[in-house]
């Protein structure tokens, strides 16, 4: 499995810092996706998924969008 972040609208991958790559194979993994929701979060992407990447599954990618992975604050009543 691969765990990487990707821009919605580019839909380009993290590379490294800087660099952004349209290849998969080429994005940087992650291996975990707590680490790339840090990344995301100390560089302020906030236009990326986490996608996970299956490696001999069926599934090629599965899109998460970055939102919905970090806990939101829930309305007082």
């Amino acid at each position: 499995m691969k765990i990487m972040l990707q821009h919605k609208r580019t839909l380009q991958y993290v590379q490294t810092v800087d660099a952004w790559t349209k290849h998969e194979t080429n994005a940087y993994n992650f291996a975990h996706s707590q680490n790339a929701i840090d990344f995301a979060h100390d560089h302020d992407l906030t236009d990326v998924y986490v996608t996970v990447k299956f490696l001999d599954g069926d599934w090629s990618s599965v899109p998460v969008p970055l939102k919905s992975l970090i806990p939101q604050p829930r309305p007082r009543l």
